[in-house]
């Protein structure tokens, strides 16, 4: 099992074991609510997060070691920045397939144009078509390099 998880792509492990560190944080934080108010209504919140945190990333691995996922990788060719605090809101990449936007999620570093990169996108994730471009809404992981 171990070994598997090393052969894995070094985003999806990072993204494995952030999932993993939140649902034991969680379940630590429930435990000690529970020794110390043992009071129901407030670690039970707690306990969901931990199965959720911790059945996501058994997900994920369990994709990742079935080879259910595809790496998509291209060249920045466009970022698209939001109006108010100028962060980045979508990349549009040049791979050998076309043009793909990808909206992002979460914060990325700013980037400029040109640099590499890798997507990796589960098998059945939805690619829609928006103005002669792939649009990609979801992604498991991504990795930008230089």
């Amino acid at each position: 099992m171990f070994q598997e998880f090393k052969r894995m792509p070094e985003p999806l492990q990072k993204q494995i074991l952030i999932r993993l560190g939140l649902g034991a944080l969680f379940f630590v934080l429930m435990t000690a609510l529970m020794f110390a108010v043992r009071d129901i209504f407030l670690w039970l919140p707690c306990a969901v997060a931990a199965v959720f945190f911790i059945t996501a990333a058994f997900l994920l691995y369990r994709k990742v070691v079935l080879g259910e996922y595809v790496t998509v990788n291209g060249e920045c060719a466009e970022v698209g920045l939001t109006v108010i605090r100028r962060r980045i809101k979508h990349l549009v990449l040049q791979t050998d397939a076309g043009r793909v936007k990808v909206l992002l999620r979460g914060r990325l570093r700013k980037f400029s144009s040109g640099v590499s990169v890798s997507l990796f996108v589960a098998n059945n994730t939805p690619i829609y078509e928006q103005d002669g471009l792939q649009v990609l809404y979801s992604y498991l992981a991504i990795d930008v390099t230089k």
